[in-house]
């Protein structure tokens, strides 16, 4: 039985992450036998090694892998599934016979046969979604656009998707972050980030490249209802993956609205409004009662250092010093 087979059973609804090491390619054909049909060819005699790690649903999964030496694999994706794949560091992989040329992402859905030679030091990311699941909520394009996932995963289509390379950059970071957070806990908060913000990310990569401008209808509704959602769910914490997700709009939908409307990306307003709302509580409270690291913390704000230089920009003192003195009169220049 394979390594993740064995902590991911096909129908959990948990999410389930670890890690592995493969030191022979025989071993290493298991490791992802319930994603993928294919065989590991070991390309440097005594050298081989792949380094995984891993966090999955039974709808969604996501890997950061490093070869040690060369390599090719080929097979296909199982059951229904569609997979893209940001590469990190490409020291000269072949996908289907090609190289990548920038802003090129390999992408592959099930019956497709993959084909792909890795050097050593090759590291890549890939994100893999439920096919069914994955157009249902990406189809729909209530505030942004609709994402048509058979017309992108065509058969006859290029196995390679054009997408703006800094998008590819952020959304790698993004990723690889997302890894490290879920690897924290696997309650039923992280799966649902964990599936929300994998779906963030295939509508900010998938979605058709001409999305450069809103109108302003457009752009004040996406802005009140991320308004709305944000004061009903967890005001003081800010994902803007998540609330891209629960929204059904893509990351760069998000920004183009807020920048529209508001003049400044969805994270900076968030912020500040948080930074508002942290100086309205420490003006109220008792200095003796109250602490500055508490009322931080309580607004989502887990880095003191950053939080208090962030305030003092904006409000011309230290959290501390506020705290002290109360009689000392402030309107905050950001709307809350």
């Amino acid at each position: 039985m394979s390594v993740i087979k064995q902590v991911t059973a096909e129908q959990s609804s948990e999410l389930l992450v670890g890690h592995v090491q493969s030191l022979d390619p025989a071993e290493d054909n298991k490791i992802f036998d319930l994603l993928y049909e294919y065989e590991t060819v070991q390309l440097v005699q005594g050298a081989f090694s792949r380094k995984v790690q891993f966090a999955g649903t039974h709808r969604a999964a996501l890997y950061l892998e490093e070869y040690g030496s060369g390599s090719h694999n080929f097979g296909h994706l199982r059951g229904n599934r569609l997979a893209c794949c940001l590469p990190i560091s490409d020291t000269g992989a072949n996908w289907w016979g090609s190289s990548l040329s920038v802003g090129q992402m390999p992408i592959a859905h099930s019956g497709r046969t993959i084909h792909a030679t890795y050097n050593a030091g090759q590291r890549h990311i890939v994100m893999i979604l439920d096919r069914e699941w994955c157009a249902e909520w990406l189809e729909i394009g209530s505030l942004g656009h609709a994402v048509e996932i058979n017309t992108i995963f065509d058969y006859n289509k290029s196995p390679f998707l054009q997408v703006d390379p800094e998008r590819i950059r952020r959304w790698t970071y993004r990723l690889c972050s997302l890894l490290m957070q879920v690897s924290l806990g696997n309650d039923e908060t992280r799966k649902a980030m964990f599936e929300k913000e994998l779906l963030t990310a295939a509508r900010s990569l998938l979605e058709p490249g001409e999305t450069e401008s809103l109108n302003n209808s457009a752009s004040k509704h996406v802005v009140e209802a991320a308004l709305t959602l944000m004061d009903v769910s967890e005001p003081n914490v800010l994902n803007i993956a998540l609330l891209c997700a629960n929204l059904n709009v893509s990351r760069r939908t998000m920004e183009l609205a807020f920048r529209t409307i508001i003049g400044k990306s969805p994270l900076q307003f968030f912020t500040d409004r948080r930074l508002c709302r942290a100086y309205i509580a420490l003006r109220k409270s008792d200095q003796e009662s109250a602490s500055v690291t508490d009322i931080a913390l309580s607004y989502g704000f887990t880095e003191l250092g950053r939080f208090a230089d962030r305030y003092r920009k904006i409000f011309g003192e230290l959290p501390s010093e506020t705290l002290r003195q109360k009689s000392k009169k402030f309107t905050p220049a950001v709307e809350i």
